[in-house]
């Protein structure tokens, strides 16, 4: 497929509204419980001068609230949401890019129409969960590798690492990358990384001191790497993705084998392996830990879908394809159903209608930074991430006694923070109204007692 080709598709008003489907999207969803709210809520309060680590608990490296406040700043939930979303959308053009580079246009254009359309991005490719925002940076930091600009890949993967952590998981890869098939860049890439992510390193310990280690690195250990994964309950939150994406590598892997395409195969085999140290050694299971690895998918089905002359085998990865979309087409709804999230809407009237500007709102951490954010409210004692696991982390009732002192006005709880928490608060407070979505949540609104 050849330059002008590509140009005249990429003209071609089908796959123009295509690439706009991510900024459109971001016009029709709605606000749902997800962790994303907590970041961008974050994220304008450095707008009020406030700081993680000194602040407030942060629980990763500090580029993702430096990236998103831009958006995050100006107040307006849409304009952050489309932000995002652009952010999503050039992670596919570079993926794009990347394996035009390394492949050919044809395997470039299917991955980057595999990349739009699979459920996985379409679900967290405009939330601001961190993946996409430390994504791009990787992708950059490849595609300028691929271009002998070693610096300056270098210090995009720094900054990188030190947007989310679990980049580290991909760094192998362009290593053994590079080992194979651009050894003379290996030794300048990997000296300059190690220097400059020690330079950052330095940087940001000297501005906040040892609560980042303590936020970012110990809080990890001490709660998710060491508790227990739990897989018979909740593996499905990984496979209603991941058991797609592991099939696609392990097909790709197959054929790259019989055409000793090696480049392939390591595009393949990668993203099983990423899969798997997420689940083992991170504990994790939600997909957004795992779309990291989605343009190593992405690449890996355009080249053997673009390459087998096999109709049976393009029959196959297409049918993977539209089978992802029919197990995950429920959560897909979920994110544009404003019935289903009526009750972000209903609260934030409620805390418009019966609090002051200066009143205090506390709760569940996903709505309640969604109230402040839209409401400009204040979160108690700046408990943005008031997860239960960051709770019990910090000491359950200590927190429980700062909190009756800074007497928010309304408390937001699920039913696992009302079972757990409101033993503290329920002489002072009382219950309003309580919403229920089967499967989705369960919450409830207190007030203080007058």
């Amino acid at each position: 497929m050849n330059k002008i080709k590509i140009i005249n598709l990429i003209k071609s008003p089908h796959i123009l509204l295509l690439l706009l489907l991510p900024i459109v999207r971001s016009f029709f969803v709605v606000p749902n419980f997800s962790d994303e709210t907590i970041y961008i809520n974050m994220a304008k309060a450095l707008k009020e001068g406030l700081l993680p680590y000194k602040d407030f608990f942060y629980a990763h490296p500090p580029f993702q609230l430096l990236l998103l406040f831009p958006a995050a700043a100006t107040g307006n939930f849409l304009f952050t949401k489309i932000y995002i979303s652009i952010i999503g959308l050039i992670c596919t053009f570079l993926t794009y890019l990347i394996s035009k580079k390394i492949f050919d246009e044809k395997t470039a254009f299917i991955s980057m129409l595999f990349f739009l359309i699979f459920p996985g991005f379409i679900i967290f490719g405009n939330s601001a969960m961190g993946t996409f925002e430390s994504l791009l940076l990787f992708l950059l930091s490849f595609h300028f590798l691929l271009k002998d600009k070693p610096l300056l890949s270098a210090i995009l993967m720094s900054i990188s690492f030190f947007t989310r952590y679990l980049v580290l998981l991909l760094i192998p890869f362009v290593l053994i990358y590079l080992f194979l098939y651009k050894k003379k860049s290996l030794k300048y890439f990997l000296i300059y990384f190690i220097f400059i992510s020690f330079g950052l390193f330095l940087a940001i310990y000297s501005l906040f001191g040892f609560n980042f280690i303590r936020d970012t690195v110990i809080y990890h250990f001490g709660r998710n790497i060491k508790s227990s994964l739990g897989l018979s309950n909740w593996i499905w939150q990984y496979l209603s993705l991941g058991f797609f994406t592991n099939f696609i590598s392990i097909i790709s892997l197959t054929f790259g084998y019989f055409k000793k395409d090696y480049k392939l195969m390591l595009f393949s085999v990668y993203p099983p392996f990423y899969d798997i140290t997420i689940l083992l050694l991170f504990k994790q299971v939600i997909y957004h830990y795992f779309a990291f690895a989605l343009p190593f998918v992405a690449i890996s089905f355009g080249r053997a879908f673009s390459q087998s002359k096999f109709i049976d085998l393009k029959i196959f990865l297409i049918l993977i394809l539209l089978l992802s979309f029919i197990t995950n087409f429920k959560s897909l709804l979920y994110y544009f159903d404003k019935n289903k999230n009526l009750v972000f809407d209903e609260i934030v009237n409620y805390t418009l209608e019966h609090t002051q500007k200066d009143d205090l709102i506390f709760g569940e951490p996903r709505s309640i930074n969604y109230i402040s954010f839209i409401t400009n409210r204040k979160i108690a004692l700046n408990y943005f991430d008031s997860d239960l696991k960051h709770l019990s982390f910090e000491g359950l009732e200590k927190v429980a006694e700062e909190v009756k002192k800074a007497k928010p006005k309304i408390i937001v709880a699920d039913e696992n923070y009302y079972g757990i928490f409101y033993k503290y608060f329920e002489d002072e407070y009382e219950k309003v109204k309580e919403w229920n979505e089967p499967e989705y949540y369960q919450i409830v609104l207190m007030k203080r007692k007058e």
